[in-house]
């Protein structure tokens, strides 16, 4: 816009100059005057210089500046919203593993002490057999096997493990005793017990039994439960 401003005042400038100078040119030249005759030809009329005026100078309108267009502006996007970071969780300080004490070496179980027998003998389990009375035979080893018996031992009968004596015997020389508790025909249900003593009526053995005795004829159960039949019982070293 400035740019055309000044070329508008430099034509309006250039048009003034022009109309000066061609003024001062009119006013400086010379009439020409009347030239004598110097020879027989007839003298020429010399035309008189014209001025023709220079035409107006016209003012060139001055264009407004027109104002360029803008464009509108571009819709600004919005920035999509970011998610807010996520706090990483605060690492906890972790604790130096604490030394760990050496292994102590382990002592290999110690085998269990056998206790010391309670007694020089042990009863075996009763067995038994159908007979035609009741009676407890048995045997005093003298060793685990029975290979060879014992003669002259005490053995005693009792209604209660160790309890009041009833009624004792002695090993025969072959090392046998016996208990007779009827000749024939059957007895009252009972259970005995039976063990060894010295002759202080000390106990040599545990108290084998029960031996039990009844009136019944079809019983086949032969272990510790002796029908109106025979019992056996013996003592052994453990």
């Amino acid at each position: 816009m400035k740019l055309k401003r000044i070329v508008s005042m430099l034509i309006l400038c250039a048009a003034a100059l022009a109309v000066s100078l061609a003024c001062s040119v009119s006013t400086n030249l010379p009439f020409v005057s009347k030239a004598e005759p110097t020879s027989t030809r007839r003298p020429t009329r010399v035309a008189r210089a014209t001025f023709t005026p220079l035409p107006a100078a016209t003012e060139i309108p001055t264009l407004e500046p027109t104002e360029e267009p803008t464009q509108p502006p571009e819709p600004t996007q919005e920035p999509p919203t970011q998610a807010p970071p996520t706090k990483k969780p605060a690492a906890k300080a972790t604790k130096p593993p604490q030394p760990t004490a050496p292994p102590q070496p382990t002592t290999p179980p110690q085998p269990a002490a056998t206790e010391a027998p309670k007694y020089p003998y042990k009863a075996s389990i009763v067995t038994c057999t159908h007979a035609g009375n009741a009676y407890i035979k048995g045997s005093v080893c003298n060793d685990n096997k029975c290979n060879s018996k014992l003669s002259g031992m005490i053995v005693v009968m009792s209604d209660a493990p160790h309890g009041t004596i009833l009624d004792k015997v002695k090993t025969d020389v072959s090392g046998d005793f016996t208990f007779t508790r009827s000749g024939s025909g059957p007895v009252n249900n009972e259970s005995w017990y039976f063990w060894v003593v010295n002759a202080q009526d000390q106990p040599l053995s545990d108290a084998g039994g029960p031996v039990q005795l009844d009136m019944g004829h079809n019983e086949d159960n032969l272990i510790n439960k002796c029908p109106n039949t025979a019992a056996f019982i013996s003592f052994f070293k453990p």
